[in-house]
């Protein structure tokens, strides 16, 4: 479920694969390199992973094989229906991350391993059991999801979608569909679980049935965490209320990423992926994989 990904015209897979868990993507450089880490990039909730395919393809083009994957019943790990998926949110967590760690360090063996974490991909890995096969973590836009540290009016609209709507919408659909939230279909049980985290001010680490929670403060990787200026989820607040429960990194970095730094208008919760950042924000996020300070 592999495929070679040169930088063709299209900046586009030139085939893909299909897996039953999690689907993944690898973009190779061109040109073989010295061996060095292999960065994996971790989707938002809802997110396919093609999204990230440009980001992916400039990781690439720098020389570092670059893994993209999509989490159980999104994007390509879907096969058919989920209207009666059992998938929780927390299995995209502390199963699927898990896994792709496992399937990187068995294919690499003795490479470092980079994750790059997009919202939920961010806050995933504290999850997950094995995360000290991490050497380094980037983290765009991850913040604690608590409806009421988000911007005004957009908290309202969360609020009313994830606490009023969405959940009965999931329950009688058995899924939610995609476009009430601005991504892919997401499995009935995966968004109730989202939804009910994000009502509580203390987000997932009030669930007292998510024992794995006690993993976050334990991870050991450099972390940064980018909080990005016009983002009405991942505010300041936000994403400062998620960083600080990563209590035993090694190195715990912030990058406010402003508009005016950007040269952009408007960036938002998703568009650090966007190819108009390549040679503003890009180079500053390898530098930072790299080992370099926080910009």
């Amino acid at each position: 479920c592999y495929v070679n990904l040169g930088r063709c015209p299209q900046n586009r897979p030139i085939a893909v694969g299909v897996g039953p868990i999690f689907a993944p993507t690898l973009y190779e450089p061109l040109v073989a390199a010295p061996p060095g880490p292999v960065t994996v990039i971790a989707g938002g909730a809802g997110i396919a992973q093609r999204y990230y395919g440009r980001f992916a393809a400039y990781l690439a083009e720098q020389g570092r094989p670059t893994l993209t994957f999509d989490y159980r019943d999104i994007g390509r790990s879907r096969a058919g229906s989920i209207a009666r998926s059992p998938v929780l949110m927390r299995d995209w967590c502390i199963r699927d991350v898990p896994a792709v760690l496992d399937h990187v360090n068995r294919q690499w063996p003795g490479r470092p391993i980079q994750w790059v974490g997009h919202s939920m991909g961010g806050f995933a890995t504290g999850l997950a059991h094995n995360n000290a096969l991490i050497v380094r973590q980037l983290n765009i836009a991850t913040l604690s999801g608590y409806w009421g540290r988000m911007a005004v009016p957009e908290r309202y609209r969360v609020r009313i979608m994830m606490g009023v709507l969405g959940i009965p919408i999931a329950r009688m659909l058995g899924y939610l569909p995609g476009y009430l939230m601005g991504g892919e279909d997401m499995p009935g049980p995966a968004f109730i679980e989202w939804a009910r985290w994000c009502m509580q001010p203390d987000f997932f680490f009030a669930d007292t049935t998510l024992q794995e929670v006690e993993l976050v403060a334990r991870f050991r990787a450099p972390i940064c965490f980018a909080q990005i200026e016009d983002d009405s989820w991942g505010t300041p607040a936000a994403v400062d209320a998620i960083a600080s429960r990563f209590t035993g990194n090694a190195e715990r970095a912030l990058w406010r990423i402003r508009l005016h730094d950007a040269g952009a208008s408007k960036i938002g919760h998703h568009g650090f992926f966007r190819d108009q950042f390549r040679d503003s924000l890009w180079p500053k996020a390898l530098a930072w994989l790299d080992g370099q300070p926080a910009p």
